[in-house]
């Protein structure tokens, strides 16, 4: 009897070893292994490296850096909101560099969303070389799922403007949800052949890190290559960064999670704020079409916002979220926990802040916190 009930034991054991290795239950066995996420996942996921330039391009610094204190209210938004990291660049020098609680100018720090206009930014050079022929294009033409019935409609320009109208929710976080699938899973193509059509394309924004994804998936098939590498080869290396990065890969290594997962240090996350102020240039090369720019970091206004009684959109282009603030219209990227990268044009100024913030309710899609960074920036440009 007890040999019969050790077998079965052991019978019950492997079979659920084995079911944690099969797409279904993979992700809970990576969340076993990786735990809760946080902007160190880089320590416990695996990713593969993006390199750094051979010829680092030092960000000068102003002759007032770090000679005007900030107004104590304004300190204190930073202190208590557990910012790592803040960072203010005027006219290419550095204003003002602080870091908190034993972060430093060469500590990586996870991106979460803020990657997201990384991927835009690919898209919008595969496409002024030709590797992309529209951004009209049907998204099946480079992800087969996107072949089959109503999900042949939607275009990249809808995965762009997060109007794909699939059935990803972004609210779901039950631990058989697709973000669930797309943090913590082995291979990102699964959780992509569960998106559907909902509703049609091109309509309706609605907030989907899974169109993102399915946006990764066209840059490598555009371009025959991984997302850690083109980053690398694109941006990092022609735009001198100082330190290597690294990108977050799904369990089995296959794809980058490119919904997420950059990891670099605060001055690199700025060069790509600087870029959107020099319109896609960089020391006299243009990286980025400046007319992808332009329409990238501007409101995708034909779509509808049905939380907002299906008012036209004003805070989302492509992958670029953008902010009205004291008469100043200001794209920014945006992470979880308060990973944000702004280009405020009217100061030519970039603006870096990383963190731990805990999301609240929004305001108009924005956290409350945004605004006292912004106020912390503009007290210190001249």
């Amino acid at each position: 009897m007890i040999k019969k009930l050790f077998y079965g034991f052991l019978v019950l054991v492997l079979i659920t070893i084995g079911l944690a290795y099969t797409p279904p239950f993979a992700h809970l066995r990576n969340f076993s292994k990786w735990g809760k996420h946080s902007i160190h996942d880089y320590k416990t996921h695996p990713t593969r490296l993006v390199k750094a330039a051979e010829a680092p391009q030092f960000w000068p610094l102003d002759s007032a850096y770090n000679k005007t204190v900030l107004p104590d209210s304004l300190m204190l938004a930073l202190d208590s909101n557990d910012t790592h990291a803040f960072l203010v660049i005027q006219n290419g020098k550095i204003v003002y560099e602080k870091y908190f609680d034993g972060y430093d100018a060469k500590t990586l720090s996870g991106s979460f969303s803020a990657a997201k206009s990384i991927i835009s930014l690919l898209i919008g050079i595969a496409v002024q070389e030709g590797k992309i022929k529209s951004l009209e294009e049907p998204v099946g033409n480079y992800v087969p799922h996107f072949k089959n019935g109503e999900l042949s409609k939607v275009r990249i320009v809808d995965l762009l403007t997060m109007s794909s109208g699939t059935n990803y929710k972004e609210s779901d976080k039950s631990y058989f949800s697709m973000n669930a699938y797309g943090y913590y899973g082995d291979n990102e193509e699964y959780m992509v052949n569960k998106m559907e059509a909902k509703e049609p394309a091109g309509t309706y924004w609605d907030y989907r890190s899974g169109d993102t994804q399915v946006l990764g998936l066209v840059v490598e098939k555009a371009f025959g290559d991984n997302i850690a590498h083109l980053v690398s080869e694109r941006f990092l290396q022609p735009m001198g960064a100082e330190a290597n990065a690294l990108w977050l890969l799904d369990g089995d290594q296959q794809h980058e999670k490119a919904f997420c997962c950059f990891n670099g240090v605060a001055r690199d996350y700025a060069r790509f704020g600087q870029l959107i102020l020099n319109k896609g240039a960089w020391g006299g090369k243009q990286i980025v079409d400046s007319n992808y720019i332009a329409k990238a970091t501007s409101p995708a206004g034909y779509l509808k916002d049905r939380t907002e009684s299906d008012n036209p959109v004003d805070y989302y282009g492509y992958q670029y979220w953008i902010i009205q603030h004291k008469g100043m219209t200001i794209p920014f990227q945006n992470g979880l926990f308060g990973q944000y990268v702004f280009a405020i044009k009217e100061k030519n100024a970039v603006v870096v802040r990383l963190g731990e913030t805990k999301p609240i309710k929004p305001i108009h899609h924005h956290q409350p916190e945004i605004y006292s960074y912004l106020d912390a920036a503009l007290a210190l440009l001249k």
